[in-house]
């Protein structure tokens, strides 16, 4: 038995509770090192604002999450920076207009004030009117906010010719202000452009930080209410130097002009693609005889439109659209389209089984469900098919897999099953030698298998042979035509009938009988 005293109990509890706080210690330190080294970390990606895109998104992928948050905020306050130098210019712009309208109105308000001048000798509607008019002038020159322009105003007198000298001052004003207002506009396109470039960047930094565990979704807000440009169509100036400033920037109308090019080269050159890439499977499939015509077409056709539809998701990144939005949609709408089309998923997976199985080919004469014609075509939904008398009919491939499919030209030969008929009073012998020479002459008709002529059957009016001679396929129809007729020359000539129902009436007269 082993004793164990207290001292030594004590000893080894003691050891056990250190040894876990100093494995607890070890544990928290690397995070508490990490959060140490995230609040000391210094914003690095925006000491160069116009930093190329390709270099920012490389110094992004290292960074952890706590250093891509402070990289979000050093490049938000960039951007906002930006968006508010562009909105004070925008206000400038807008103030500028007002005074411009204000000089104009002024030119014209003492144009006519001239001319009432005269008038308001005599007439006290025309004083009255003057009057009105040197205090709208007056109005209008404390809204232009200028020293000149006030002065201007307080030192007019009521004459014609200050008048006059007023509306051409003001027009000079108001030619002056138009001037300064146009640069200030084509400033503004340069500032609007510097803060696009920021908010390229910003989403770019954004987006790195979103993939890494943060929370974008207000900033993203953010950075949508700020992207675009505002045209005031109410101001038709501004409206067209704004638009002319797009069109000629780089980050604007160049920039999208050099996109729809590429994004239209990008178009043509997937469509030569695609038909290259079809001629080229096309001669593969032809190598291979065990295919069915129908699925090769089928086969080259999905080859092209597969590169279409990979290629024109592909290309409409070149004119900066996002495909990644497209995709989830087009995956999120699959199961209600698949719900709605039940019927044409159906047929789809009919064309399918048909094109995996191969019970037709183009070019086979089939019959289903009483209709006999040619398989003109296939698709995944439906088989077009002619009749022999040119109907043009198409039939759901859901239809044809469930029901029986007669190929009639399945096979490279085929039996012709022919009945002739003799009188019973008629030789035998020689009516079937006669079905043998003129099979035996026939040139389309194959020597092996042998043709068979035998009596089949004992009818009520008739002794019938069946006579089954083979040929190919596409020489059915020839064969039965000829040897019908031919077997009917043969019969006539030699004697043989050949019966057709007919009925027999007999009378005979019947004695009266009387009674005596």
């Amino acid at each position: 038995m082993i004793k164990i005293t207290h001292s030594e109990s004590f000893k080894k509890l003691f050891f056990t509770l250190f040894s876990v706080v100093i494995l607890l210690l070890s544990v928290n330190v690397p995070g508490t090192l990490a959060a140490n080294n995230d609040e000391d970390y210094l914003a690095v990606t925006t000491e160069n604002p116009n930093i190329d895109l390709g270099e920012l998104e490389f110094s992004l992928t290292p960074l952890t999450k706590g250093e891509l948050t402070i990289e979000v905020d050093a490049w938000l306050a960039i951007l906002k920076a930006r968006a508010t130098i562009v909105s004070e210019a925008e206000i400038l712009v807008s103030q500028k207009q007002k005074k411009i309208l204000a000089a104009q109105e002024i030119s014209d308000i003492s144009t006519e004030s001239a001319i009432l001048l005269d008038k308001s000798k005599n007439d006290k509607a025309a004083a009255k009117e003057l009057k009105e008019d040197l205090d709208e002038i007056k109005s209008l020159a404390r809204d232009i906010k200028h020293k000149k322009a006030d002065k201007a105003v307080d030192e007019l007198s009521k004459t014609p010719e200050s008048l006059n000298q007023l509306a051409k001052k003001a027009d000079l004003y108001s030619h002056k202000m138009q001037k300064r207002r146009e640069l200030l506009i084509k400033n503004l396109t340069q500032l609007r452009e510097k803060k696009n470039d920021a908010l390229e960047r910003f989403q770019l930094v954004l987006s790195s930080w979103e993939s890494k565990g943060g929370d974008g979704t207000e900033l993203h807000l953010y950075a949508n209410a700020l992207s675009g440009t505002n045209v005031d169509l109410t101001d038709s100036d501004a409206a067209w130097l704004t638009i002319k400033g797009w069109l000629l920037s780089q980050d604007g109308g160049l920039r999208w002009l050099a996109n729809i090019i590429k994004f239209t080269l990008a178009l043509f050159f997937i469509y030569i693609l695609s038909r290259t890439a079809g001629k080229i499977t096309d001669a593969a499939l032809n190598r291979n005889s065990n295919l069915s015509t129908l699925l090769k077409l089928f086969i080259k056709v999905s080859v092209r439109r597969v590169i279409l539809i990979i290629g024109f998701i592909v290309s409409l990144t070149l004119i900066e659209i996002n495909v990644a939005p497209v995709l989830a949609l087009i995956g999120a709408a699959g199961l209600v389209v698949g719900l709605a089309l039940q019927g044409t998923l159906s047929n789809f997976a009919s064309g399918m089984l048909i094109l995996i199985y191969r019970p037709f080919d183009v070019g086979d004469i089939i019959e289903i469900d009483g209709v006999t014609g040619t398989v003109h075509s296939m698709t995944l939904l439906s088989t077009s098919i002619k009749t022999f008398d040119n109907q043009h009919l198409v039939v759901p491939n859901n239809n044809i897999w469930g029901t029986t499919i007669v190929n009639v030209t399945g096979s490279r030969t085929r039996r012709v099953d022919l009945v002739f008929g003799i009188g019973y009073g008629d030789d035998m012998v020689k009516a079937e030698k006669i079905m043998l020479d003129v099979v035996s002459r026939h040139e389309l008709i194959l020597e092996n298998p042998a043709p068979v002529v035998k009596v089949n059957e004992l009818a009520d009016s008739s002794v019938n042979f069946v006579c089954r001679p083979w040929v190919k396929t596409e020489n059915y129809l020839d064969v039965y035509w000829d040897i019908t007729r031919q077997v009917k020359e043969e019969f006539d000539k030699q004697g043989v009938s050949i019966p057709f129902p007919q009925r027999d009436v007999h009378v005979h007269q019947v004695a009266e009988i009387t009674e005596k």
